[in-house]
């Protein structure tokens, strides 16, 4: 009964650490794991007013950010913060 209590207090503050979590700003984010320094610029962020919490990251690598040939990617809440968690990205002041 212990381990039930404690694995449900760990689900929880699992949970609520995501609930946490908020979208990101546009700008630049670079890695602070290996690889160091892969730079992607977060080009906007669009929120779904029907679904509360959801919204889609639009991103490209900042080589790339000037070339209007170049498709970048979009991803939802959680492959956003699974690609911040994996590389640990933080955003720039440039």
């Amino acid at each position: 009964m212990g381990q039930a209590k404690l694995r449900g207090n760990k689900e929880e503050r699992i949970g609520q650490s995501k609930a946490k979590r908020q979208p990101p700003e546009t700008g630049l984010y670079v890695s602070t794991r290996k690889p160091l320094g892969m730079r992607f610029v977060v080009e906007d962020v669009i929120f779904d007013e029907d679904e509360e919490g959801f919204f889609l990251v639009q991103l490209i690598d900042k080589a790339s950010a000037d070339d209007m040939s170049v498709m970048g990617d979009e991803l939802d809440p959680d492959e956003w913060f699974a690609l911040v968690d994996q590389y640990g990205l933080v955003k720039t002041r440039s």
